[in-house]
């Protein structure tokens, strides 16, 4: 597919809405060896793009409270609905999130891939999907399933592109390590790892948080999130930080970096207001008493959605 340029025409088709869903449904003690939908569902419904690509996220908030089963998560792509050909079978090789295990505590992360050779036009309906790798002590806390058409815009037929509808994208990151950080309230840190954004017509944006994380000591560990507010950092709270809803979280007993990112749809941004994110961290020193953990990189991502 060409290039959309300022001016051109486009088609409702080259750009349909993007899709989201999350579920914080407890399901405690998982025996499933294979893949499975679990209760309720999270899934969506979406239509292909002109391009027959899409970014195709999912996320999960983990953990195996009673030894080291390994906790996977994937998205399933069938055609139509749930009863529909299978496009895409569920694998945590190639497209889905692998948790080795974590003593009592939960883990969050995500894991984004492209999907390409979808046909244009056509419905697809998309879910999450779980197993374990053995055990009956597994749980999950949180599953979340994104798709965005690629590449990324808006939804307006027939008329010419204005320039909100396709603000541009937001980046930063920074890698000066902070070493056993022991703030156990949400912080910028030094220096700040932050964009301003401008909402695009659709109000909706795809929030991306990432970095290293690890603890050489095995103890406690380290929260990372995005927070967004109006205008700058002395604007009123929009998105207030969160891990479970938005970030990621070191495991408790990594004692090498680990590295990875969360993407979550943010939606009813004020078309054309100008938005400050940025990322914030914690640590939880309640588990083990002590400030071990280290952060390695920080990064934010803003990416405008139809």
């Amino acid at each position: 597919m060409p290039d959309t340029l300022v001016g051109a025409i486009i088609d409702a088709d080259d750009f349909p809405a993007a899709a989201g869903a999350s579920d914080t449904t407890a399901i405690n003690n998982i025996t499933d060896t294979s893949f499975v939908a679990g209760s309720p569902q999270v899934s969506v419904t979406f239509r292909a793009p002109t391009s027959g690509a899409i970014l195709l996220s999912v996320g999960l908030s983990a953990r195996d409270n009673g030894g080291t089963n390994a906790i996977h998560l994937a998205p399933e792509l069938r055609e139509n609905d749930v009863s529909g050909a299978v496009n895409l079978a569920a694998n945590v090789v190639t497209r889905g999130i692998g948790l080795p295990g974590e003593a009592s505590n939960f883990a969050y992360r995500s894991r984004t891939t492209i999907r390409t050779g979808l046909t244009p036009g056509q419905v697809y309906f998309a879910r999450c999907m779980h197993k374990v790798s053995s055990g009956t002590t597994a749980d999950l806390q949180l599953r979340q399933i994104t798709v965005c058409p690629a590449p990324l815009g808006s939804s307006f037929a027939g008329r010419p592109v204005q320039a909100l509808d396709y603000p541009p994208v937001a980046w930063a990151q920074d890698t000066t390590a902070i070493d056993n950080p022991s703030n156990t309230s949400y912080s910028a840190g030094s220096p700040q790892v932050s964009v301003t954004f401008v909402a695009p017509t659709s109000g909706r944006v795809l929030l991306v948080v990432g970095g290293g994380l690890g603890n050489s000591a095995g103890a406690d560990r380290v929260f990372l999130s995005p927070e967004v507010r109006l205008t700058n950092s002395s604007g009123a709270l929009v998105l207030n930080a969160s891990v479970t809803s938005h970030g990621i979280a070191s495991d408790k007993a990594a004692s090498r970096f680990c590295y990875g990112s969360r993407e979550s749809v943010l939606e009813g941004l004020i078309p054309g207001q100008v938005y400050f994110a940025r990322v914030m961290h914690t640590v939880v020193t309640s588990e083990t008493g002590a400030t071990s953990g280290d952060i390695a990189a920080r990064d934010i991502g803003v990416v405008p959605l139809p």
